[in-house]
């Protein structure tokens, strides 16, 4: 029978699999916060279970990590999983 390559790499948890499921999850972080966090912040990786979201300043970073616990369960309860345990926030060098 013939499968949708979306179901075969929905099942696989590595390789091209597990790097679109990481790509898919990392645009919860839009769906999880208000528009105002959004314009000051981005979520560019997961790792090891660790979302890094760079942020606008130092300000935002700091401000976002009082969020933390919140933001992770968020984030999980929309990906239906612990997708994350930690983010680390990381102020924008220019």
């Amino acid at each position: 029978m013939a499968e949708k390559l979306a179901d075969i790499l929905d099942g696989m948890n590595y390789g091209v699999g597990q790097s679109v499921k990481i790509c898919e999850q990392i645009t919860y972080w839009k769906e999880i916060v208000d528009d105002k966090v959004r314009k000051n912040s981005e979520a560019v990786k997961i790792r090891d279970k660790v979302l890094t979201v760079i942020t606008s300043s130092p300000t935002w970073a700091q401000e976002l990590t009082f969020l933390k616990v919140d933001l992770v369960k968020k984030f999980n309860d929309l990906a239906g999983s612990e997708a994350i345990v930690d983010i680390r926030f990381s102020p924008k060098m220019v």
